[in-house]
């Protein structure tokens, strides 16, 4: 049982980490190769109840690096992560951790005034706010009537 579990679980794995190279092929520009693209970095949307909070979790990579746009409903995030050379070391048996240049792209829904929107980098955590606009529709707006002659 204990073994199905498990097989279960890396198959879901395997479906996010594939998923993930799916949407990063999908934002691919004619102008881009895939060393562009760089590693997809995990991240959470949350909707609080004036804003859209965008959780990226990003450890060790300089917040100097991060640049962050939004373009229509699009949330672009790019930045470094850089490989620090270990004195001493000859080679590596294995290497998880990814490295270099990243761009994330995330669909955000509902309207958010991305000109009041922040960012903040602490823990290794990139979090961006994105006030609401308020909602528009099914709003009654008066509309004058002017009496001509």
């Amino acid at each position: 049982m204990r073994s199905m579990v498990s097989s279960f679980l890396e198959l879901v794995r395997l479906q996010s980490e594939m998923n993930k190279l799916f949407e990063a092929l999908q934002h691919l520009q004619s102008d881009q190769d895939l060393s562009q693209v760089g590693f997809a970095t995990p991240y959470d949307i949350l909707e609080a109840p004036d804003a859209i909070l965008v959780e990226v979790d990003l450890p060790g990579v300089d917040p100097t690096s991060l640049q962050v746009e939004m373009k229509g409903h699009d949330l672009v995030i790019r930045g470094e992560h850089e490989r620090t050379p270990a004195s001493g070391i000859v080679a590596y048996h294995l290497m998880e951790r990814s490295r270099g240049p990243f761009t994330r792209r995330l669909q955000v829904e509902g309207s958010v005034d991305s000109h009041k929107a922040s960012a903040t980098y602490a823990a290794g955590v990139l979090t961006i706010h994105l006030p609401r606009l308020p909602e528009r529709r099914g709003r009654v707006t008066r509309v004058p009537v002017q009496v001509k002659g």
